[in-house]
C-alpha cells in the first residue's frame, strides 16, 4: 500500500509541476490584455495569486526566497495569503456575475477581514517555521488559523463551482460555455483538495497527503486551460487573418499595379507586410477586401460588355473579367461606359464578401496558371455557360485582334 501510494505522490507532484510552470506563463502572457479588460482582471487576479502561492510551495522556490530574505516563517505566511486572495478574487469573480454591488463590497469587505485575522492568529501563535497541518503532530501556527484558511477556500470554491455550472451550461457562446466549464471543474478540484485537508486534521490518513498534489496539479492545468482560452481563440483568428491575407495578396497585388490610386499605402513586398504590419491584421484584411472592391469599381470600364446571362458574382466568372480588364487598362485602352455588372457584390457583409474575393483570387490565380481563362462545363455553349462570360475565350492576345485585346 506504502508503494502505490508513493508512486501517486510521485506523479501527482510532476503534474503539480508542470501545472505551475503552465500557470505562471499563462498569467504572464495574458497580463497585458487581461489588466486591461475589467471583467478579465478579476479572473486573472484569481489565477496569478494562486500561481504566486503555487510556486512559494515549490522546494526549489521556496529555497530559493528562504535563501534571498532569509525569512522562512515569512515566506509561509505570504503563500497563505496568496491561496486566501485567489479564493477572495474568485469569490469576486462570483458576486460579479450576479451583478449585485452590495454583495460585493461585502464580499471584499469579507476578504480583508479574513487576511486581516490570519495575520493576527499568526503573529500571536508560537514560533514555528511552517504553515502546514501535514508532517506535524498539530496544524501550525494554530488550529484556529487552517479552520479560517480552510473556510474561505471552500466557501469561495463551492460558489465558484455552482456559478460555473449554472452559466456554463447556459452561455451565449461556445468558447465561454467552455471557458466556464474548465473554470468550474479545475475550482472543484481545488475545492476537494481543502476538504481533504480539512478531513486529515482528525483522521490523519496517510492516503489524503498522497492525493494531495494530484488534485492540485489537475487544479493548476484546468485554470492555465481556462486562462489561456482566449489567447488561443485569438490565435486562431489570427491565423486564419494571416491565411485570408496571403490569399488575397496576388489579386490585390496585380489589382493595384492596374489602379495604383486605390491603395491607401505604398505596396510593399508580401514578406515585408507579414513580418511588419502596418497595423492590426484584421484591418489589413479589412483594407485589402475595400481595395480589390474600388479596384473592380474603376476595371468595369476595361471590361468588355456581357450578355444577360453571365453572372459576375460566380468567381470564376469574375476573375476572368477583371483579368481581361485589367489587361485592357494596362495597355491603354480607353475606358468604355460599363453595365455596371462587374461590381456586384458578393456578399451582403464583411465575412461573406471576404470569402467571396478569397475566391475569386483563387480562379485569378488558376487562369494565370494555366495562361487562359477557365473554359464552360462540357456540353454547355459558351456565351450561355451559367457563370462564364460569353466573351471570355482561350485564344492568345494577338496585337491586331481588338476583339481578343479587349479595346
Amino acid at each position: 500500500m506504502s508503494a502505490v501510494l508513493t508512486r501517486l505522490t510521485d506523479a501527482g507532484t510532476l503534474l503539480e509541476n508542470v501545472g505551475v510552470v503552465c500557470m505562471v506563463a499563462a498569467v504572464l502572457l495574458r497580463a497585458p490584455a487581461a489588466l486591461r479588460s475589467p471583467p478579465q482582471r478579476g479572473i486573472w487576479l484569481a489565477v496569478a495569486a494562486a500561481a504566486a502561492a503555487m510556486a512559494l510551495n515549490r522546494g526549489i522556490v521556496c529555497r530559493f526566497v528562504n535563501h534571498a530574505f532569509g525569512q522562512p516563517h515569512l515566506t509561509a505566511a505570504v503563500t497563505s495569503l496568496c491561496g486566501v486572495l485567489s479564493s477572495a478574487a474568485v469569490l469576486d469573480f462570483v458576486i460579479a456575475t450576479t451583478g449585485n454591488r452590495q454583495r460585493r463590497a461585502g464580499g471584499r469587505l469579507a476578504a480583508a477581514a479574513v487576511m486581516a485575522a490570519m495575520v493576527l492568529l499568526d503573529l500571536t501563535a508560537p514560533s514555528n517555521a511552517q504553515h502546514t497541518v501535514v508532517d506535524v503532530s498539530s496544524p501550525q501556527p494554530s488550529l484556529a488559523y487552517w479552520l479560517i484558511v480552510i473556510g474561505a477556500h471552500l466557501t469561495a470554491n463551492a460558489a465558484c463551482v455552482q456559478v460555473c455550472w449554472r452559466y456554463g451550461r447556459y452561455g451565449p457562446n461556445r468558447a465561454l460555455r467552455t471557458g466556464l466549464a474548465l473554470f468550474g471543474l479545475g475550482t472543484a478540484f481545488a475545492g476537494t483538495y481543502w476538504l481533504l485537508y480539512l478531513l486529515y486534521i482528525p483522521l490523519r490518513a496517510n492516503w489524503i497527503p498522497a492525493l494531495l498534489p494530484l488534485l492540485m496539479g489537475l487544479h493548476s492545468l484546468l485554470r492555465t486551460a481556462a486562462l489561456t482560452l482566449p489567447l488561443l481563440a485569438n490565435l486562431r483568428r489570427t491565423a486564419a487573418e494571416l491565411r485570408t491575407l496571403h490569399q488575397l495578396w496576388p489579386l490585390w497585388r496585380d489589382l493595384v499595379d492596374a489602379v495604383p490610386q486605390v491603395a491607401l499605402a505604398d505596396p510593399r513586398p508580401r514578406l515585408l507586410e507579414m513580418l511588419q504590419p502596418r497595423g492590426a491584421w484584421n484591418y489589413l484584411v479589412y483594407r485589402k477586401v475595400m481595395e480589390i472592391r474600388d479596384a473592380i469599381l474603376v476595371l468595369r470600364d476595361y471590361a468588355p460588355p456581357e450578355p444577360a446571362t453571365s453572372r459576375t458574382a460566380d468567381p470564376v466568372a469574375l476573375a476572368a473579367l477583371l483579368r481581361q480588364a485589367r489587361g485592357a487598362k494596362l495597355d491603354g485602352c480607353p475606358p468604355r461606359a460599363s453595365a455596371g455588372t462587374v461590381a456586384e457584390m458578393g456578399g451582403h457583409d464583411l465575412a461573406t464578401e471576404t470569402r467571396f474575393l478569397v475566391e475569386v483570387a483563387r480562379a485569378y490565380a488558376a487562369t494565370a496558371a494555366n495562361g487562359a481563362v477557365p473554359r464552360p462545363p462540357i456540353g454547355s455553349s459558351p456565351r450561355t455557360a451559367p457563370g462564364v462570360p460569353s466573351r471570355l475565350n482561350t485564344t492568345p492576345h494577338g496585337p491586331d485582334d481588338e476583339e481578343n485585346h479587349g479595346c
